[in-house]
């Protein structure tokens, strides 16, 4: 029985939306360990993840700009709180502010473009600029964001 292919000491966030966002992300993670990982998501009906120590649940943004403003407010809270630094993102909209924060706050950013598009995600554009490694699943993708790196095989 062999190990992790990584271990990740560095307090990481895991910020993702529910469903496939968070398949992607659990099918990226799979082999690595992370000894001071917490989640940041909304609440969806699922149970938290085993594996995080915390998760934090934020409103839904849902593109309305008042829900959008306490997401917000809330992610500049965690941030400031957890003090992450490493962000793992595969988006959406509910992870935008927490990469953002975390970022100007000197976090490193590594965030996976959604393989259900073959174009932009509007969460995608938003954290490009932020990110300090740009994951694509598409070589069509590459088009749009010309710093990204193309992965080896979906990851969902």
């Amino acid at each position: 029985m062999s190990g992790p292919l990584w271990v990740e000491h560095r307090r990481t966030c895991f910020a993702y939306s529910a469903g496939g966002h968070k398949a992607e992300l659990d099918r990226l993670t799979a082999d690595m360990v992370f000894t001071d990982r917490f989640d940041v998501t909304y609440r969806s009906g699922r149970p938290p993840d085993p594996r995080a120590r915390r998760t934090w649940y934020l409103v839904h943004p849902r593109r309305r700009p008042l829900r959008t403003l306490v997401n917000v407010l809330q992610a500049l809270w965690v941030v400031l709180r957890e003090r992450p630094e490493l962000v793992i993102s595969t988006g959406a909209d509910v992870a935008v502010a927490t990469v953002v924060w975390a970022r100007l706050f000197g976090a490193r950013v590594v965030f996976v473009e959604c393989a259900g598009r073959v174009g932009p995600s509007l969460s995608g554009r938003l954290v490009y600029p932020f990110a300090d490694l740009f994951v694509v699943q598409w070589p069509e993708q590459k088009l749009c964001y010309p710093r990204a790196v193309l992965a080896r095989g979906a990851l969902l």
